[in-house]
């Protein structure tokens, strides 16, 4: 599997993964067999998140996923899981529309008192630009990823004490758009995460030009 999408790793360091979106959400950690639990809230520096992953699903769907991709100035909040390479490997052979880049340590700062592992790899699944592009009518946001990834931020704000990490989950991701389908009532994906509907519909109310009213209607 070592190749320039997925470089190989330093054998004398520990490895962390960056979760920016399904991982922070524990059943989908647990349904990819990543049963690791996240260490450190983080902060990164020099990528932006948003939604700009285009992709076909196995029953036809296409739609725009959530991703990550380099630029000058961005900056997320996620957190750091640690992996053994091994399990770091399987979650590569999965990866269609990713590849795998490390991640200086002067780009990640903790978000509370937890340090930033020393002598260790921080890595980042960051889309493919042939794949990355916003959402659009034909590849719209689908509203069963949107749960998922803020059921997971609500899950780390929780977790770590932090009240504001989902406020600003949403806050720092880009390419919120009006081409957004309500799946909620026939989820096009399977197990979708409504468990805390209530709370993303919060945090989802302060996005600006009453997007998300125009999507709840739907």
């Amino acid at each position: 599997m070592a190749n320039e999408c997925f470089p190989v790793f330093d054998k004398a360091k520990s490895q962390y993964i960056v979760g920016y979106g399904s991982l922070l959400y524990e059943q989908a950690r647990k349904s990819t067999n990543v049963g690791f639990k996240p260490e450190v809230p983080v902060w990164v520096d020099g990528f932006r998140r948003g939604w700009q992953t285009r992709t076909r699903q196995e029953n036809n769907v296409k739609v725009t996923e959530l991703g990550v991709i380099p630029l000058v100035g961005g900056r997320f909040n996620g957190v750091l899981i640690s992996m053994p390479t091994n399990k770091i490997k399987s979650i590569d052979r999965q990866q269609k529309l990713t590849c795998r880049v490390l991640v200086n340590s002067e780009q990640i700062t903790s978000m509370n008192n937890e340090k930033i592992p020393k002598n260790s790899e921080f890595w980042l699944y960051q889309t493919q630009n042939k794949y990355s592009s916003k959402p659009a009518g034909s590849y719209p946001i689908l509203m069963s990823d949107v749960d998922e990834f803020l059921t997971g931020c609500i899950e780390q704000a929780d977790r770590f004490g932090l009240k504001t990490f989902a406020r600003e989950c949403v806050a720092t991701t880009w390419n919120w758009s009006s081409h957004w389908v309500n799946d909620r009532l026939h989820p096009l994906k399977t197990k979708p995460a409504q468990i805390r509907r209530q709370q993303v519909d919060q945090l989802l109310e302060n996005l600006e030009g009453n997007l998300y009213e125009q999507v709840r209607s739907q």
